[in-house]
């Protein structure tokens, strides 16, 4: 039968898992490290071998002396190359835009010819309708009816004119 796991005995293996891991860590850590210390040190050594990094002593100052011409052209260089990037970036925008506003103004113009196109259909229509009524004419209406409550109306009757503002003078 196997052992009951116990909560003692699970933080043991998990500590000393975690220790395991911990170690393995920082040797490869130390390693690293003294893989750096000695590069270095081995770039040191080539760079004071070569002469290049040895400073030159003019009037009592230790500094290197720039070379400006190279600095100069380097960066001339550098700008030329940004600017025809930039002016290249610029070309393509306004190509886009260019493209946009061209895609518009198509749209707005079919636009306006579907417009033009459903006006006419609607004034075909409302002509259609017109010969149709004109064709049918009149049709006849026949007797009105009127409510069997409703007094009769009188054909002669004639109400008396009556003029305002007049009275016997």
């Amino acid at each position: 039968m196997p052992k009951k796991k116990t909560i003692l005995s699970d933080s043991f293996e998990q500590v000393a898992e975690l220790g395991k891991t911990t170690a393995k860590r920082t040797l490869k850590t130390a390693k690293n490290i003294a893989l750096d210390v000695g590069t270095a040190k081995a770039l040191e050594q080539l760079v004071t071998e070569n002469g290049s990094a040895t400073p030159e002593k003019t009037n009592g100052k230790n500094h290197t002396p720039l070379k400006m011409d190279e600095l100069q052209n380097k960066y001339k260089e550098q700008d030329v190359q940004k600017e025809a990037a930039l002016r290249a970036r610029l070309f393509q925008l306004s190509r886009q835009e260019e493209g946009k506003i061209l895609s518009e103004k198509k749209q707005e113009k079919q636009q306006e010819e579907q417009q033009i196109v459903q006006e006419e259909q609607q004034k075909k229509r409302k002509e259609e309708e017109k010969m149709q009524q004109q064709e049918q004419g009149a049709l006849p209406e026949g007797k009105k009816r009127r409510s069997i409550f409703s007094p009769k109306k009188k054909a002669s009757e004639q109400h008396a004119e009556t003029r305002p503002a007049t009275g016997k003078q």
